[in-house]
């Protein structure tokens, strides 16, 4: 029996990406912008908790941004989420179950220069997060194409992708990936290959 769990939790900041209080231009011709949430402190890890200074999907990030010379912008909640693992999971499904929007802290990023977005986050109880929500409440993605990306330990985009374009219908989706919590150190080629295909079918340089 598959159980609803809240997994994948991941970071709030991560290094030199997405530090600034606006989109971290890496590289200036980029047409490709990752947006994503995550949140360090105590997560899940093989059963038990584990404190990460950078959160899993931050990590998965990096790669890709690495992979593609994109640019960087963090969803980042105005009231950060606890520490402690068992209080964050109570605190997200509180949130689900209100279907609340936490606010963000800094301005939404101008998405008009960009062709393809590379939108990240964990699964949480399998849904995104609220705090994701809230960024596709407000944002206009319209004619972008997407890339959709995720962190779990299990139930891998949940109900996240459906969710995601019942949002965004007039997106353009490309192919997506999840990768568990705990692998994502052991799959950097796999998430390059990835975002690099993402990049020739998306046509950004």
């Amino acid at each position: 029996m598959i159980r609803r769990t809240f997994m994948g939790i991941s970071l709030m900041s991560i290094l030199n990406l997405g530090n600034s209080k606006e989109i971290s231009k890496e590289n200036k011709a980029s047409k490709a912008l990752v947006i994503y949430f995550s949140r360090n402190g105590m997560n899940y890890w093989h059963g038990e908790t584990k404190n990460l200074s950078v959160g899993n999907t931050a990590r998965m990030a990096k790669v890709i941004q690495e992979a593609t010379s994109a640019d960087v912008w963090e969803i980042q909640p105005v009231h950060s989420y606890p520490f402690d693992y068992r209080q964050t999971t109570a605190e997200a499904q509180k949130e689900q179950e209100v279907d609340a929007r936490p606010e963000i802290k800094l301005s939404m990023p101008d998405l008009a220069q960009y062709d393809l977005i590379f939108f990240g986050h964990p699964i949480w109880w399998s849904e995104m997060p609220m705090v994701a929500r809230t960024f596709l409440d407000k944002a206009d993605l319209s004619g972008k194409k997407i890339a959709h990306f995720c962190t779990h330990e299990g139930s891998g985009f949940g109900g996240s992708e459906s969710d995601l374009k019942s949002r965004q219908p007039r997106a353009i989706y490309l192919p997506s990936l999840a990768i568990a919590g705990t692998q994502v150190d052991n799959s950097t080629k796999a998430i390059q290959d990835w975002a690099k295909k993402v990049i020739k079918e998306g046509g950004s340089k």
